[in-house]
C-alpha cells in the first residue's frame, strides 16, 4: 500500500491527501446483513406482487410467474449495483458510514468494477456456498487492506472518510502526546 499510516487506524491517500480508516469485519458483515435482508424483502415484496397480479387476472399467469423469477434473480444486482453506482455505498453500508471506492483514486469505482466486484462476489457464494462467508471473513481479517477476494479482484475499498474537524482534532491530539512524551 503506497498511502502513508497517519497512526494504527488512519491513512493518508498519497494523490489527494485525504484521510480514511479502513473498515473492519464486523462493520462490513453488520452492513452486509442489513443489504441481504432489504434484498430479501425487496425480492419477497416482487414475488408477491406478482403473485398477487395472477390472482386477480386470467391467461397470464405464465408471464407473471416468469415476472417473479426475472424479480428474484435481479434484485440482488439491481440493489447493489445502483446504490453502489449512485451513492458509493448501499443502505448498510450507511448504516455503518462505510463507503466504496476506488483502490487507486479513492474515488468513485467505475461501474465495470462495480459489475466485476458483485460478479466475484457471487461466483464466491455459488462455488463455496456458506463457506464463502467464512472465508471472506478469515481473508478480511488477515488482509492488511481488509479487502475480500472481490475487492482484491476489482481494486476496490471500503472506507471510512475522515472529516476534516475529525482530522483537526486529531492532529491536535497527537501533537499534545508527542509534547508529553518529550
Amino acid at each position: 500500500m503506497d498511502d502513508r499510516r497517519i497512526n494504527r487506524f488512519t491513512y493518508e491517500h498519497q494523490g489527494s491527501g485525504q484521510q480514511y480508516q479502513l473498515v473492519g469485519i464486523l462493520d462490513r458483515g453488520a452492513g452486509a446483513l442489513l443489504d441481504f435482508l432489504s434484498v430479501t424483502i425487496l425480492s419477497v415484496a416482487g414475488i408477491l406482487g406478482a403473485a398477487l397480479l395472477m390472482h386477480f387476472t386470467t391467461g397470464y399467469g405464465g408471464l407473471f410467474a416468469l415476472l417473479s423469477k426475472v424479480a428474484l434473480v435481479l434484485s440482488g444486482p439491481v440493489y447493489f449495483l445502483f446504490c453502489w453506482h449512485l451513492w458509493g455505498k448501499t443502505p448498510g453500508m450507511r448504516a455503518v458510514s462505510a463507503e466504496l471506492v476506488d483502490a487507486r483514486t479513492l474515488e468513485r469505482p467505475l461501474w465495470w468494477r462495480l459489475a466485476l466486484r458483485y460478479l466475484v462476489f457471487v461466483a464466491l457464494i455459488v462455488v463455496l456456498g456458506g463457506y464463502a462467508f467464512l472465508l471472506l471473513a478469515v481473508w478480511m481479517t488477515v488482509d492488511k487492506r481488509k479487502q475480500g477476494l472481490h475487492d482484491r479482484v476489482a481494486g476496490t475499498l471500503v472506507i471510512l472518510r475522515m472529516p476534516l474537524a475529525l482530522r483537526e482534532d486529531h492532529c491536535d491530539m497527537s501533537d499534545q502526546a508527542s509534547d508529553a512524551v518529550t
